[in-house]
């Protein structure tokens, strides 16, 4: 397997997961249940724009967009993590962050590569 089906089986297994783990919080949210000490509207809040942004993140040309959502859905998770007093929580938020980053980053080093490698050739 080359470098880019490796990173586009990572992309795709890491938006499988953040969309599967959204869609739970908002069947969740949707019948009443919060997570933590928070409510299912704040829950609901975060979770909608985790899901769209998730899907979106799929689309390589709106890539740098969905990664700028996903990083206010977990910054805002993180700071309403530690506000109840969840200090593993952030450490999630933040690797799920850390990740999106890493692969528009991975995705941009790779094509800008192959740009150069096509302009001297």
């Amino acid at each position: 397997m080359n470098a880019v089906w490796r990173l586009r089986s990572l992309r795709w297994a890491y938006v499988a997961f953040i969309a599967a783990a959204s869609g739970v919080a908002v069947s969740a949210s949707a019948h009443g249940t919060g997570e933590a000490r928070h409510g299912a509207n704040i829950v609901l809040a975060l979770a909608i724009p985790e899901l769209l942004a998730a899907l979106a993140f799929l689309i390589e040309p709106i890539e740098i967009a969905a990664c700028s959502v996903l990083l206010l859905v977990y910054a805002a998770a993180i700071a309403l993590s530690l506000e109840s007093g969840d200090f593993l929580a952030p450490l999630r938020f933040g690797y799920f962050a850390v990740t999106a980053v890493y692969i528009v980053h991975e995705h941009h080093s790779a094509t800008s590569k192959n740009q150069n490698l096509s302009a001297t050739a």
